[in-house]
């Protein structure tokens, strides 16, 4: 019990650390991208370059894992309080899906064909 404890803390204190690392990049850089991007982009160099072993975060990563429906609830409630400014903004949101799908979609066909072609050779 007490190593459960023991591991989900440290766990969660590596990960608000990267968090924090990545809060304070962003911030340093003029908010280019956002700290919480930052803070995963770290952790998970962290875990390939091994300075950050996998069973120190894995059973707190699990914990969010487990609760992650939960931590969505706050931000549909924020989107259901902004319904108005979403409904006006609608037709740019429903075009910039689907372009941005349709791109995805073109870029990955492409990369595969090409890809394929190089085996071939």
């Amino acid at each position: 019990m007490i190593l459960q404890i023991w591991q989900l803390l440290t766990g969660l204190l590596i990960i608000l650390a990267m968090l924090w690392l990545g809060t304070a990049i962003s911030q340093l850089t003029g908010d280019v991208m956002p700290g919480s991007i930052i803070g995963m982009v770290l952790l998970a160099l962290s875990l390939q370059l091994r300075i950050v072993r996998l069973h120190w975060v894995e059973h707190a990563a699990n914990q969010f894992i487990r609760w992650m429906s939960l931590l969505f609830v706050p931000i549909g409630v924020g989107l259901v309080e902004q319904l108005a400014v979403l409904q006006m903004a609608l037709l740019a949101i429903l075009a910039t899906c689907i372009g941005a799908t349709l791109i995805l979609m073109a870029l990955v066909g492409w990369g595969v064909q090409w890809r394929n072609n190089g085996e071939q050779s």
